[in-house]
């Protein structure tokens, strides 16, 4: 679940920016095809960053909506190389398309921490909210290999 808190924080918050140029015609020839989308970013979070967040479409068994709350968020977190590509080699017949997402080469956390994540049926946090961890990183965090996940349809 901490993985997934962090990788929604991270793509909620990097913003995207593109410049495109045009090419004359012997860069063009020089240049050759790649797929996919490479990203590295860092986010900092000024003292008393709050982010909560509710899922509109869940359907508890209570009837009760509910709030994943992270208090007064401090520090920053970078990654570097994370890439998505769309892949059509995919399966044991070598012919379904799949998203691949490869992990990035390096997380890096600066100091990174908080004064608890907490779930709540409110949007703030009360004496009934509960409390689930609280988390201070300081370090990196290096993938040895490439890592990759494939999200791909099934029948």
């Amino acid at each position: 679940m901490h993985k997934n808190i962090l990788w929604c924080l991270l793509l909620a918050a990097v913003p995207a920016q593109a410049e495109l140029s045009e090419l004359n015609e012997s860069e063009l020839q020089e240049t050759s095809g790649q797929s996919g989308i490479t990203l590295s970013a860092r986010v900092e979070f000024d003292e008393g960053t709050r982010i909560s967040y509710t899922n509109d479409d869940a359907d508890y068994l209570d009837g009760q909506d509910y709030w994943l709350i992270i208090e007064n968020l401090t520090g920053a977190i970078e990654m570097k190389g994370l890439r998505l590509d769309l892949v059509s080699d995919f399966g044991p017949s070598g012919n379904e398309g799949a998203l691949q997402w490869t992990l990035p080469d390096e997380i890096i956390f600066d100091e990174l921490k908080t004064d608890g994540i907490y779930m709540s049926s409110d949007r703030e946090t009360d004496t009934s909210s509960r409390f689930l961890l609280g988390v201070e990183v300081d370090g990196s965090l290096q993938f040895p290999a490439s890592t990759t996940m494939s999200i791909f349809a099934t029948d």
